[in-house]
């Protein structure tokens, strides 16, 4: 019986409209350096839980003309009453085919309340800056 009763939970959790609802992730994106010209990306994507999705892949250029490829990446993680987990990844190829991490970051925020993170490496003399909004379609 104990089976048969997470089961059902299992089974009104999935068809919960938390479960069922189309998330729509509103992005905005600032990759800034010394070497590197301002990098701006401003996107809406629909998030599906469990499934990573490149909300962004492009090309940044720096002051000597010389391009690489950025490439973000957002992957829902959590829903709740309360808040959305996300989980950003933001990866620069480098030239010998490398990639190097920008950014690895787990977010929390609630339906319609915009979040912001900044960050700065001063080693590299670069500035990351992260704004997101989730909304329910």
């Amino acid at each position: 019986m104990n089976d048969l009763s997470r089961g059902q939970l299992l089974l009104s959790t999935l068809l919960s409209p938390l479960a069922m609802a189309d998330w729509l992730l509103d992005v905005s994106f600032e990759l800034s350096s010394y070497c590197h010209s301002k990098h701006t990306v401003n996107t809406s994507l629909s998030l599906l839980p469990g499934e990573e999705t490149i909300f962004f892949n492009g090309l940044s250029q720096s002051q000597h003309n010389l391009c690489r490829e950025v490439v973000g990446r957002a992957q829902l993680l959590d829903v709740s009453a309360d808040e959305v987990k996300i989980a950003f990844q933001i990866q620069e190829r480098l030239d010998d085919g490398g990639w190097r991490t920008i950014l690895a970051k787990t977010l929390s925020t609630g339906l319609n309340m915009p979040i912001l993170f900044e960050s700065e490496n001063t080693d590299l003399e670069e500035r990351v800056k992260l704004q997101i909004e989730i909304m329910t379609a």
